[in-house]
């Protein structure tokens, strides 16, 4: 129930009703080689990969930013459209642009999971309001089981699956002659992660996840998180540190047998609390979050 109740409140709190009067500016940073981050600090980070070939775009955050979005990014495609969308996961906050691009001809895909998990969403699923079915152009058309390589832009974009992590159907994608890697929200960066326990999400694979970012970054590599500023292998090494010792931390105390309200009180993530607490996941939930997971 608690975390029916965690994921009702962010879907609220991302609904397009709630921020109708309220389009956030669009960030761009160049990362070079036609690759740029676009961010608005309330919803999933978006790359956009030009070129030639025509322009990519990772994640289309929500349908009143879209315009927005697409204003930031033909400003550095020459006036081009969206060509191809890739979905990192089925988060309101990553898909719900989709519509708007595939109504100026972006094809859109994702993980295999993603389409029918937007066309029958659990109680808990974020895309909106309310986890009402999506249709139409907000659904991916292509769904990618597993590995992928795709050639594009002169970039060679490798698509990793990583399964049951943040959702039950994350991809990350790591440009390897740019070497900058989009990790969607497989990294919260420099913050406590939400894990959609009810979308096939587990602790253990959140922590895979990030192990698979990191070992295929370098010191240079630029990694552009589902949340947070634009990172680097030692913060992505950072939150796998946190995580894990906080799983342990919790599970250590479940295994007692402590309630939940107990551990909460007992604060085992007390040492995490001033770097990662934030307004969606406090340190309470992360701690909510890491007892269901540990007790299920």
């Amino acid at each position: 129930m608690f975390l029916r109740a965690l994921t009702a409140a962010f879907a609220l709190c991302l609904a397009p009703s709630a921020q109708a009067q309220d389009v956030p500016e669009v960030e761009t940073t160049d990362l070079g080689d036609g690759v740029y981050m676009l961010a608005t600090h309330v919803a999933g980070n978006v790359a956009v990969i030009t070129g030639e070939d025509g322009v990519w775009m990772i994640d289309t955050q929500m349908g009143h930013i879209a315009p927005a979005l697409d204003e930031a990014q033909k400003a550095v495609s020459d006036g081009a459209d969206v060509r191809l969308v890739l979905n990192t996961h089925l988060h309101g906050d990553h898909v719900l642009g989709n519509a708007y691009f595939a109504e100026r001809g972006a094809l859109i895909m994702a993980h295999a999971s993603v389409r029918e998990r937007l066309m029958n969403p659990s109680p808990s699923a974020v895309t909106g309001t309310t986890p009402e079915p999506l249709s139409g152009g907000f659904l991916p058309v292509i769904g990618i089981p597993g590995d992928s390589e795709i050639t594009l832009n002169g970039h060679t974009a490798r698509i990793h699956y990583t399964p049951d992590a943040h959702t039950d159907g994350d991809l990350w994608v790591h440009f390897v002659e740019a070497d900058v890697i989009h990790a969607g929200d497989l990294l919260f960066s420099g913050m406590y992660p939400f894990i959609d326990l009810d979308n096939g999400g587990t602790v253990d694979g959140m922590i895979a996840g990030m192990q698979a970012i990191a070992g295929a970054a370098g010191p240079d590599t630029r990694i552009i998180p589902g949340h947070g500023g634009l990172s680097t292998r030692e913060d992505v090494l950072a939150s796998i540190a946190m995580l894990t010792a906080a799983r342990d931390a919790v599970a250590a105390l479940a295994a007692e047998g402590h309630s939940l309200d107990a551990v909460q009180a007992a604060n085992p993530l007390a040492p995490f609390h001033d770097d990662w607490n934030w307004r969606f996941i406090t340190t309470d939930r992360m701690t909510a979050i890491l007892y269901r997971d540990a007790t299920r």
